[in-house]
């Protein structure tokens, strides 16, 4: 469905899009702090997964301030897909470009076919993503593919769009499984069983290429280490 859906794009976008404003407006001051850019982009992934895209909007906004443009170039590729979310196709695709070329993919799926040039540019960006985290973290792409099938249907796509539509909404379950995996069990979790956890997801939806991926990389993923407890709590608990 993927390949189908990657490839479809290199013919079928051939309508005009929004022409592309400007991104968000930069943060007068700014101030390198990594870990406080890292707590905004994360409270932001966050409530983009909830679908609270306002909320993520502004938290990916608010981590601008922690770090210079290329810096954070994350956060403006984050702004890009949550303003698609929101129909904001001009700064959608604005705040994709100036997050900057992404890893370009050894088999690029090329988005030549679509006429505007700043879409076309944003689509690129999109689909690199894809193609580099689908062999390492196939569930991680949810939000690009979401992005793309808000503009497809933006575009009067509507059979782009579902496709696009389905496969974000599969990745998100399993990225939702995946994380769920890694929180039970009192740390005695692992990547592994992680991994195993979002293959099944994939297993149901009948996307065999993923859970394949995921089932080899279960088989090499070592042990997280057993969360520490605090002395205070070993102290409370010893009578219990």
């Amino acid at each position: 469905m993927k390949a189908v859906l990657l490839a479809a794009i290199l013919v079928a976008i051939g309508v005009p899009c929004a022409s592309a404003g400007t991104c968000e407006a930069a943060p007068k001051e700014r101030r390198d702090n990594e870990k406080k850019y890292r707590a905004r982009v994360v409270t932001g992934d966050k409530a983009f997964r909830a679908g609270k895209y306002e909320k993520a909007r502004a938290e990916y906004r608010a981590s601008l301030v922690y770090q210079d443009q290329e810096g954070a170039a994350e956060a403006y590729f984050r702004l890009g897909e949550v303003h698609a979310m929101l129909g904001n196709f001009d700064k959608a695709y604005s705040c994709i470009i100036e997050s900057g070329p992404g890893k370009i993919p050894a088999n690029r799926v090329s988005a030549a076919g679509i006429t505007d040039t700043q879409a076309r540019e944003a689509a690129q960006i999109l689909l690199d993503t894809i193609q580099v985290n689908t062999p390492r973290y196939p569930y991680g792409t949810f939000p690009e593919y979401l992005a793309l099938a808000a503009i497809f249907r933006q575009s009067g796509l509507a059979e782009l769009a579902q496709s696009a539509e389905d496969e974000g909404r599969i990745n998100r379950q399993a990225a939702n499984a995946w994380d769920g995996a890694l929180i039970q069990n009192d740390g005695r979790a692992s990547l592994a069983a992680a991994d195993r956890a979002a293959m099944e997801v994939y297993e149901r939806a009948h996307r065999p290429g993923p859970a394949e991926i995921l089932r080899d990389q279960a088989a090499l993923e070592p042990p997280l280490p057993r969360r520490k407890r605090s002395f205070w709590y070993l102290l409370v608990t010893a009578n219990l």
